[in-house]
């Protein structure tokens, strides 16, 4: 399936939007979507949720044969599926040009800055080594595959705990779990990715959304571990007129801290699942099920955007309340606020007399309901001198007289 089309409508709506340093979801330009880890029941697997973007990784291991280049070192390799279930236009069952990608700027960033000691990995030197392996999923896509892919895969890496070997000469014996503990992966330092876009205005963004990738001229991706140190770059631009040294420049101190933020995120999240689960104690470790509470599955393909307004709290209250509930008749809208930096238009189309209205099969149970409200004040209705006036259905005229001041004083 083709991906669809993006409008000229959207695409200049986007543009004047970040133009004027403004974001749908109310974010500034740079500044990143909130992180969520959460791990499974097996050493090495966890999801991670960055805003809507939904990436799964799973870390594995067996015994092989090692490279003839490489007698004393263990292998890494990292593969990465973009399945349906994340956007109608990806292809299940083959790698597309995305995931391969993505699966290269995941080689650099870990396989080439050498962040794992391979060498630790070796068993029988030119017999036997571990070869570790990370599968990614990607389960939801809202843009910024790779940021979200690399902080599952170091999560994931930093998680997973091998089985102990013993070799005798050329036997090799793996323990299992109950007989020795398993042990972690040797991490000499902890790299991740950031991505920025920058669009045709010339200002660039941080942690881009699914549009604003498509409406982006350029984009960066930096691969910076907790030192502040550059493990890889990858720079993809539409235009000539910018260079990647102009966007380093501006993007490159907020890049350091925002990697540095992240990976004291991640392992804290680590080493507090680690710990819980050698106490066996898991009321507090998050796990799998405390990221589908909602018991539904969503994807980036819906009709509706998702738009935050970021001053939404500072908007300045009406004179009276008296002037806003009259405006409020005449439009017959109301305006509601689930929650912060969020709004809700709701119109009330209004239901005629005699076609509708509420159901009285409870009614029982509400007028138990009802004493328990309390009545703070009560309306009286003025008496006026013309609802005492009978109007009989004989009488053809009736004739009112309205008495003045001045006649009764007299």
């Amino acid at each position: 399936m083709k991906e669809t089309i993006l409008t000229n409508c959207e695409k200049n709506f986007i543009n004047k939007a970040v133009e004027r340093t403004t974001r749908l979801d109310g974010r500034n330009l740079l500044e990143a979507r909130p992180v969520k880890i959460y791990f499974g029941s097996n050493w090495g697997n966890c999801v991670v949720l960055l805003g809507q973007t939904r990436v799964v990784a799973q870390v594995s291991c067996d015994i092989q044969e090692p490279k003839t280049s490489r007698p004393n070192e263990g292998m890494l390799h990292i593969n990465v599926e973009l399945n349906p279930l994340a956007a109608a236009h990806f292809d299940g069952g083959r790698q597309s040009e995305a995931s391969i990608l993505i699966s290269r700027q995941l080689d650099k960033c870990f396989k080439d800055s050498k962040c794992i000691d391979l060498e630790s990995l070796c068993i029988i030197a030119d017999k036997k080594v571990w070869n570790v392996r990370v599968d990614i999923n990607i389960i939801n896509h809202d843009g910024n595959l790779i940021d979200c892919a690399s902080i599952a895969t170091l999560a994931a890496l930093l998680h997973f705990h091998r089985p102990d070997v013993t070799s005798t000469g050329e036997d090799i014996i793996i323990h299992s779990f109950s007989e020795k503990d398993p042990l972690p992966l040797t991490v000499y330092h902890y790299p991740v990715c950031v991505s920025f876009i920058t669009f045709e205005s010339g200002n660039t963004i941080m942690d881009p959304t699914y549009l604003e990738e498509r409406v982006g001229v350029a984009q960066l991706t930096l691969g910076i571990n907790s030192y502040r140190e550059v493990c890889s770059l990858h720079f993809n631009y539409l235009t000539k007129t910018m260079t990647v040294q102009d966007v380093i420049s501006a993007v490159s101190h907020y890049a350091a801290n925002y990697a540095t933020k992240l990976v004291q995120q991640i392992r804290e999240a680590v080493t507090h699942d680690v710990e819980a689960r050698y106490k066996k104690d898991d009321r507090n470790t998050n796990r799998f099920k405390e990221c589908i509470t909602l018991k539904k599955l969503t994807t980036i393909n819906s009709e509706s955007i998702s738009i935050k307004l970021r001053k939404w709290g500072e908007l300045q209250k009406l004179e009276s309340e008296e002037a806003y509930s009259e405006e409020a008749e005449e439009s017959k809208c109301k305006i509601l606020k689930p929650g912060d930096g969020s709004a809700e238009l709701i119109v009330d189309i209004g239901i005629p007399v005699g076609e509708g209205g509420p159901s009285a099969w409870n009614m029982s149970e509400s007028s138990e309901e009802a004493s328990d409200v309390e009545i703070t004040a009560v309306e009286q209705k003025e008496k006026k001198v013309l609802d005492d006036i009978e109007i009989n259905d004989d009488s053809e005229e009736e004739a009112t007289e309205m008495l003045d001041l001045k006649d009764i004083m007299q």
